[in-house]
């Protein structure tokens, strides 16, 4: 297998595997921030192409943003939900629709009945989730409770994760980045598009798979770039197709196969992760910690992609990230096409420990055709190495206070179709 590794993630951050989830899920424990309302934000950005998948082209990039405004500042959470339901059960009306007519409004009254006090992310999570709000939404309450509590304690969430004093650590931690190739109309145009990540600084390239569009696109990008990481996406378009993925990728020294069988099948996947040399890697099967577990447990994968908000939120990828790291396998963060906050957001994440793999983490105005949010901050590790000129691509981990940069209302504002405020009684 190539290494593609991410040494760069994390650099000089240490953590004690259990701890993290803990601390995240206790924030604001003996905080006495009062809220004042919630804020929730349906934002059209638009996607700058379709994206094209097994699981159907994407075309339009609707983003939910949840706003907490307490008496010492501001939280913010981002929805990962896309425009339609071929890669979730949440889509982002979806998401909007719950969180305004049950998952806010239970939070807000639960607030009210403890005085207006904020809850901890953790005590979030539970309410939001009672209401009736699928995982997506969840995490997008989840996410702003926490940022306000970080925001309040002037703590970010790599000194969370890493559970040292603000400002112990050395420079900024960083995340190595990886680009992803959707079903090109042919290989030409893949290869194309290859060219261009790889001159951006992707150190990892995964190429979207399906049956019949498999051998052919993975061997032309593998011989385009034979020091290059490259991994291939499914999305589970194997299901039912005898034998899975042809075997011929074996030869390709793939860093792993994505979801090549459907949602539930962990025992097929395990089936499959037996008879091949290639890592076997889930993402759409993985829903909870939980789920994690049973996985690994069950030889259903040997590599994770971890999905913050399909997790149902960040206390839940930080406790897979756990159980993951504890048992010695590779993991590396998914996207979702975020904004520039949500893509800074789970780059935070990969600063614990772990066997970090470059990420989902390109910059967000290469995809959002109205970028509502500035992309995070990269750099370009070293002039040596791959992929020249000038190395590797990293996002630069937010180390100020909160998940990253908020968003900025007026930004947002020419882009929203819908707001609804919902003031603590």
């Amino acid at each position: 297998m190539v290494p593609v590794e991410n040494a760069a993630a994390g650099e000089g951050v240490a953590g004690t595997p259990g701890l993290a989830s803990q601390r995240w899920r206790t924030l604001g424990e003996e905080g006495r921030s009062i809220v004042s309302g919630i804020e929730v934000l349906f934002v059209e950005a638009g996607f700058v192409a379709p994206v094209r998948t097994a699981a159907g082209t994407h075309r339009s990039r609707p983003l939910v943003f949840v706003r907490v405004v307490t008496d010492a500042g501001e939280g913010w959470g981002e929805c990962a939900a896309l425009a339609d339901t071929t890669y979730d059960r949440e889509d982002a009306a979806t998401a909007f629709r719950t969180l305004t007519t049950a998952g806010v409004p239970r939070l807000v009254g639960s607030a009210g009945a403890s005085g207006g006090r904020l809850p901890t992310p953790g005590r979030c999570a539970t309410v939001v989730a009672a209401a009736g709000c699928g995982p997506l939404a969840s995490a997008a309450v989840e996410m702003a409770v926490g940022d306000a509590h970080l925001r309040s304690a002037g703590q970010s969430l790599a000194s969370c994760v890493s559970g040292r004093a603000e400002g112990s650590a050395p420079a900024a931690a960083r995340a190595s980045v990886g680009g992803v190739l959707g079903m090109g109309a042919d290989v030409g145009a893949l290869l194309e598009a290859a060219d261009r990540l790889v001159s951006e600084g992707m150190s990892r390239l995964k190429v979207k798979i399906a049956p019949g569009y498999d051998v052919e696109p993975l061997t032309a990008v593998r011989d385009r770039y034979p020091r290059v990481g490259l991994q291939a996406d499914a999305n589970g378009s194997y299901a039912g197709v005898p034998g899975g993925p042809p075997l011929a990728l074996d030869d390709l020294d793939l860093v792993c196969v994505e979801q090549p069988l459907g949602v539930g099948d962990f025992d097929g996947h395990a089936r499959l992760a037996e008879a091949r040399s290639t890592p076997i890697c889930l993402d759409e099967s993985l829903d909870s910690a939980a789920s994690v577990r049973r996985a690994l447990a069950l030889g259903a994968c040997s590599v994770v992609c971890v999905k913050p908000a399909r997790l149902g939120g960040i206390g839940q990828a930080l406790e897979a990230c756990e159980a993951v790291t504890g048992l010695g396998f590779p993991l590396w963060i998914g996207g979702m096409f975020e904004s520039g906050y949500g893509r800074a957001a789970n780059a935070g994440i990969a600063t614990g420990p772990g066997r970090w793999l470059p990420g989902d983490l390109s910059r967000p105005s290469g995809y959002l055709e109205h970028p509502v949010t500035d992309d995070p901050e990269y750099v370009r590790a070293g002039a040596g190495g791959f992929p020249p000129p000038g190395g590797p691509l990293q996002l630069v981990v937010p180390s100020g206070p909160g998940l990253a940069p908020p968003p900025e209302p007026a930004r947002l504002r020419p882009w929203c179709r819908q707001r609804r405020w919902f003031p603590r009684r």
